[in-house]
């Protein structure tokens, strides 16, 4: 078998990021499922005890992932600085119709432009990720699986994803030369979007959340450089000026 050095190779920039785990030897597994295929940047966001006896055993000869984990409080805190997030899910979702599997995911993935970064996300054991962390990721992923049982437990699923990673990474696609945006960045942007929507007396008669959730997604299909979040901001500063202009008149018209 071949093997890739992921400290000098293709997957030095990708986190796995895991939301919630409940069970320490479910950290365990899915450090030794990482270090299997070369990828050593583990994310715990509200992590058990990660460094017990249970944790330690279901990591055998992956010490180094398990006890180098970064533990972060929340998603956002744990996708800081990364171009690309993805969510996974076995779960249909009302608000989320597009699914990307683990070889297409993977393609993405290793995609990224030079000295960027991007994270796979994976939830709970029993429930996965909310809508709303969903709402954090630019895609969601989603393993195909027979009909009459189709869940996974967190260490198979993240050893597929893994391994796909794995593969491709032994022929990575070529990287472009591309200023994509950061986390942070976008989510300044789609924060602006919501303000200047607000601004105007915007709502969604049915279910406003999905509409933003609609949002996201169409953004989320886009791989957005740092002068498009330029553009968006552009835009709905605009609005932002309009609707002050507004306000203006009508507190003019008030006070006559």
């Amino acid at each position: 078998m071949s093997n890739v050095d992921a400290e000098r190779g293709p997957l030095d920039n990708l986190r796995v990021v895991l939301v919630g785990t409940k069970e320490p030897g479910n950290v365990g597994s899915v450090a030794r499922a990482m270090k299997n295929m070369g990828i050593l940047r583990l994310y715990l966001v509200d992590p058990p005890d990660h460094k017990c006896g249970d944790a330690r055993k279901m990591a055998h000869g992956s010490g180094d992932v398990l006890y180098g984990a970064t533990v972060c409080d929340t998603l956002e805190e744990a996708l800081q600085d990364t171009v690309l997030a993805v969510g996974t899910t076995h779960r249909k979702r009302n608000d989320l119709d597009l699914f990307h599997g683990p070889k297409e995911i993977s393609r993405r993935l290793l995609s990224l432009p030079e000295g960027t970064e991007g994270a796979l996300v994976f939830g709970r054991e029993e429930n996965g990720l909310t809508n709303d962390e969903l709402q954090l990721c630019h895609l969601v992923a989603n393993i195909q699986t027979a009909n009459t049982y189709p869940s996974l437990n967190l260490s198979q699923a993240s050893l597929l994803f893994c391994y796909e990673l794995f593969q491709a990474a032994m022929n990575p696609p070529e990287k472009p030369e591309l200023d994509l945006a950061s986390y942070q960045e976008i989510e300044s942007m789609y924060n602006h979007i919501d303000l200047a929507l607000n601004l105007l007396g915007y709502t969604e008669s049915h279910r406003p959340e999905s509409f933003f959730r609609s949002i996201r997604r169409l953004f989320g299909r886009i791989a957005l450089e740092r002068r498009d979040v330029f553009t968006i901001h552009k835009i709905f500063r605009q609005v932002d000026k309009f609707t002050s202009q507004l306000d203006r008149q009508s507190a003019s018209g008030t006070k006559k």
